[in-house]
């Protein structure tokens, strides 16, 4: 069993995210305070899984204004370096 650390809350869930692979998509958040984030990995367009860079988030789910994909998050050139929040139970 997977428990996930970071649920995105239902208005920020989106279906419509390109997946590079089988429920994961990479995307870019902005934050209240304009803070734009990239590389993190959601798995299901529900769950932050994984962020490049980073053991933990660096900001909080509550502080998300927007969830977005470039280019590169829609065909990732590079898919390493993310540090996974999750663990297998």
């Amino acid at each position: 069993i997977m428990n996930f650390k970071y649920t995105l809350p239902e208005n920020l869930i989106n279906a419509d995210l390109c997946e590079f692979a089988n429920g994961g998509a990479q995307v870019t958040i902005r934050t209240k305070d304009g803070d734009i984030y990239e590389k993190i990995l959601i798995s299901n367009c529900m769950w932050i899984v994984a962020m490049a860079g980073y053991n933990e988030l660096p900001f909080k789910i509550d502080d998300i204004i927007e969830i977005y994909q470039t280019g590169n998050d829609k065909n990732p050139k590079q898919k390493i370096d993310w540090f996974f929040f999750d663990k297998w139970e």
